[in-house]
């Protein structure tokens, strides 16, 4: 006879790892691998602030083997290294927290939505579509992990989930940057070590970033669609909870206001078009003077103060509130610092560039079009080791070019693999720091959007393969 007890637990063993949990594992994964696969480096150059990796050069060395208390220092040593991500998400997060303590950016959307009633797709359309291309040129940077936040309201005030925030917010962002064909930190830096024109081959690119903007675009209104349709299918969604609790505007206490009897106030009105000035400001600033996590954190840190008094609040009632709104990020900023540690295990333990030897090495058994293809792959691959777009492009490129050279593949076609394999993965793998924080944000884990999500990412892989494979096939040079 089967008791309550018995179904939880097995309930319990068949419950995917939580975040945490999950990229510990990976970090024990990392260990093991550094006791096993043979310690190796390539030489490296210096040009400027590129650490150029010397094709052919590769030997094997001594290994260095780690141990669990490497690991923890080194998940230590992660979150050092990514503190400046992880206190942005804490300032951004608690500004963003300060403006909600005001309902003003809610009742402010409630209302945009009232107007736009019926035209929400379309309104989705011009966030996802501005984002992406603004984003194939990398002008949006880190902005992601401030947007998310904002994307969740949008997306209650148009009756959807949390989950919807983030589609709208970071695949839009995401559907340009995979595929950018102006981004001088991914695209650039692969172009410059393929020793190609900058920028060139820039109209299949562009055709290529557009058709991925639509895709998922695509896929975000089919979700929106489906959860109007059937709640249950929300990614938020768990047993028991009725639709109120996880999908439209959402009060403390967790009961839904459809802000139909809300009007926004002079005061909120102000602190709703002061904040998206900020905001907006903030970009323009970001683009011109290529401000990074320290500048965006210290600007958001500042409108946090001054929406607090402009909503005549205290000074202790803003200091309280923004160390409430920081304490609701803590576990979306940490995540980011253990996804760090692999990497780092994998370079301390040097067999990172073993394993990109290893991947790269099948390449010289295929032909032109087939191995233009493979190399999509490889590269997608490798940026679950390496998440850093332009660190890849400074590890790969200088391997990847001679072996194309080698088997007939044009640098170009080589470049547009890497770009590929290095864009579009990054929304499959865990070791993302910044978007497992972002689902983090809007309630969702990582395995259950995986889940979700995977089939997506196939797709765009699987289409990146045949298009580079295509382009092999006619030769594009793309001067």
């Amino acid at each position: 006879m089967k008791t309550e007890a018995n179904v939880k637990d097995k309930r319990k063993v068949k419950q995917f790892p939580d975040v945490y949990a999950l990229m510990f594992l990976i970090c024990i994964v990392a260990m093991v691998l550094t006791w096993i696969i043979p310690a190796g480096t390539f030489e490296r150059v210096a040009e400027g602030k590129i650490n150029r990796v010397v094709a052919g050069s590769f030997t094997y060395i001594e290994s260095s083997p780690q141990t669990p208390w490497d690991l923890l220092q080194c998940i230590y040593q992660g979150f050092i290294n990514s503190s400046s991500t992880i206190f942005m998400i804490f300032f951004c997060g608690a500004s963003i927290k300060m403006l909600e303590e005001t309902k003003s950016l809610s009742t402010a959307f409630c209302a945009m939505v009232e107007k736009l009633h019926g035209k929400e797709v379309l309104s989705i359309a011009v966030i996802m579509f501005g984002l992406g291309l603004g984003n194939s040129a990398g002008v949006f940077g880190n902005l992601g992990i401030a947007l998310v936040p904002i994307g969740v309201f949008l997306a209650r005030a148009m009756g959807g989930d949390d989950f919807l925030g983030f589609l709208m917010i970071y695949f839009g962002l995401m559907s340009g940057f995979s595929v950018g064909f102006a981004n001088p930190s991914i695209l650039g830096v692969a172009q410059t070590l393929a020793e190609v024109p900058i920028f060139s081959g820039t109209l299949p690119r562009a055709i290529c970033c557009i058709a991925n903007i639509a895709f998922l675009y695509g896929v975000t209104a089919c979700y929106y669609k489906r959860i109007k349709a059937d709640p249950t299918k929300s990614l938020n969604y768990k047993p028991g909870l009725v639709p109120s609790q996880y999908m439209g505007i959402r009060n403390t206490d967790g009961s839904t206001d459809d802000g139909s009897t809300q009007k926004l106030t002079n005061r909120q009105l102000i602190i709703v078009l002061f904040f998206m000035a900020g905001v907006a400001v903030c970009v323009g600033l970001t683009i011109k003077f290529g401000w990074a996590a320290k500048q965006i954190a210290s600007w958001f840190l500042g409108m946090a103060v001054i929406v607090g008094i402009i909503s005549g609040f205290s000074m202790n009632e803003i200091a309280k509130k923004f160390i409430k709104g920081c304490g609701s990020m803590v576990f979306s900023s940490f995540v980011v610092g253990i996804c760090t540690a692999v990497s780092l295990i994998l370079a301390q333990g040097q067999v990172m560039d073993t394993i990109i030897n290893a991947l790269s090495q099948p390449l010289e058994q295929m032909g032109a079009v087939l191995g233009a293809g493979f190399m999509v792959i490889i590269n997608a691959l490798i940026n679950i080791l390496i998440p850093s777009g332009s660190g890849q492009a400074a590890v790969v490129m200088p391997i990847m070019v001679p072996m194309a050279d080698l088997v007939g593949i044009t640098r170009q076609v080589a470049v547009q693999a890497f770009q590929f394999g290095d864009g579009l993965s990054n929304l499959a793998t865990p070791l993302n720091g910044l978007m497992v924080g972002c689902l983090t944000i809007t309630g969702v884990s990582f395995s259950r959007y995986f889940k979700w999500a995977f089939k997506f990412v196939a797709i765009e892989v699987a289409v990146g393969v045949l298009v580079t494979m295509g382009l092999q096939y006619v030769g594009w040079m793309g001067f």
